[in-house]
């Protein structure tokens, strides 16, 4: 009678939820899959010191050389290098999720040649359609060692390759134009890799790079092209007092008035004052700027510590850049001034690069941690 009882009580149960899922057919499904905040580690099995995110010349080159060889994903198009002497990787992303291809270790540091010679050592160039441009002209009179070795550059090299002429069967090397702007007997370019963008629209990029003066501190210098010639188109104020750094941040469209700007931080080492700067007309105006924020370590050559993501897919991203310890990544929106949207403690300290994967809720934010580690934050 017991067994009875309880067969009879369990065909009850089985009927009342089979009435209840009949009324709500979801209710035993999984509900859709979201990714919520989260911060993890990439497992690598070596000790990341050099992080180069997809914008680098590095890593924009890395799927056509033999570290990758065959094994290059398909449809992937953005990777993020990082290597150590235990060896190196590209992180790329996989069906949502943050995936490795591992090359063997090697003596080269770095893998791939990221400067051509004449550049100021352990500088990286940059390339934009014909354009190549590097750091050179190596000096030691603006010791002042933010990145690591008082080896900075006085000139700024920008080599262009020129359409070749007429019809020829054989082949013929490529002319090659190349100019140079100096920074000056009182300043030099404290800086270790230029920043291309097309600031003005005409199809050609601007140069962004940090000059540093001997009295008056650092300033961000536009370099541009006017009437055939390469130049020095505007510098925000000088930093004021000497020794006194910036690092800039990123460049996008971060409010949404279909203008570029330009974020960068003064002085992260001490005040870490994030500044956003727009290209108008001509000139750099400040529009807005808030205290509290760091994307660089004083003495290291990583300067990649900060990266536009846009969250919400409007064309309008955010900047993520760590705090000003470096132990936090914080997301700041510039709508109608900076506000920080939300901040996620880090695993250890930022030191070696942040760089984005993805857009909307499917972006991945790989930070390169002081402990040789990478952590992966989803907001």
């Amino acid at each position: 009678m017991f067994e009875q009882r309880r067969a009879a009580r369990a065909q009850q149960v089985r009927t009342a939820l089979r009435v209840l899922c009949a009324a709500a057919p979801l209710c035993f499904a999984s509900p859709p899959a979201q990714a919520e905040p989260s911060v993890a580690i990439v497992p690598l099995g070596f000790q990341v010191e050099a992080f180069r995110g997809p914008e680098a010349y590095l890593s924009r080159v890395l799927p056509t050389s033999d570290l990758m060889g065959r094994d290059k994903p398909a449809g992937v198009e953005r990777f993020v290098a990082v290597w150590g002497p235990g060896g190196g990787a590209a992180l790329f992303l996989h069906n949502g999720e943050v995936k490795s291809l591992a090359w063997p270790p090697s003596d080269a540091m770095p893998p791939l040649a990221e400067a051509p010679r004449g550049a100021l050592p352990g500088s990286r160039m940059q390339t934009a359609g014909p354009l190549t441009v590097f750091l050179s002209e190596p000096r030691t009179d603006y010791r002042h060692g933010a990145l690591g070795d008082g080896v900075e550059a006085g000139r700024v090299t920008i080599s262009e390759r020129q359409p070749l002429g007429g019809y020829q069967t054989s082949a013929r090397p490529v002319p090659v134009k190349t100019d140079q702007v100096g920074a000056g007997t009182d300043a030099v370019f404290e800086d270790r890799e230029p920043r291309l963008a097309d600031l003005d629209g005409d199809g050609t990029p601007e140069i962004l790079v940090v000059k540093s003066y001997r009295d008056k501190g650092s300033a961000l210098a536009v370099i541009g092209r006017r009437e055939g010639a390469w130049t020095i188109l505007a510098e925000t104020p000088p930093t004021a007092e000497p020794m006194r750094w910036l690092n800039p941040a990123a460049v996008a469209d971060f409010d949404g008035d279909g203008k570029p700007d330009i974020a960068l931080v003064r002085a992260p080492h001490r005040d870490g004052v994030l500044q956003l700067w727009t290209w108008d007309a001509g000139k750099l105006t400040l529009k807005h700027e808030a205290a509290g924020y760091s994307n660089h370590a004083f003495g290291s050559a990583a300067l990649d510590l900060a990266a536009a993501v846009d969250l919400d897919g409007d064309g309008r991203p955010a900047l993520a850049v760590p705090t000003l310890d470096r132990g936090s990544l914080a997301i700041l929106s510039f709508k109608g001034g900076v506000k920080e949207l939300r901040r996620f403690p880090l695993p250890a300290r930022a030191l070696t690069g942040v760089a984005v994967l993805g857009t909307g809720k499917a972006a991945h934010i790989l930070v390169g941690l002081e402990d040789g580690r990478i952590a992966d934050v989803r907001p």
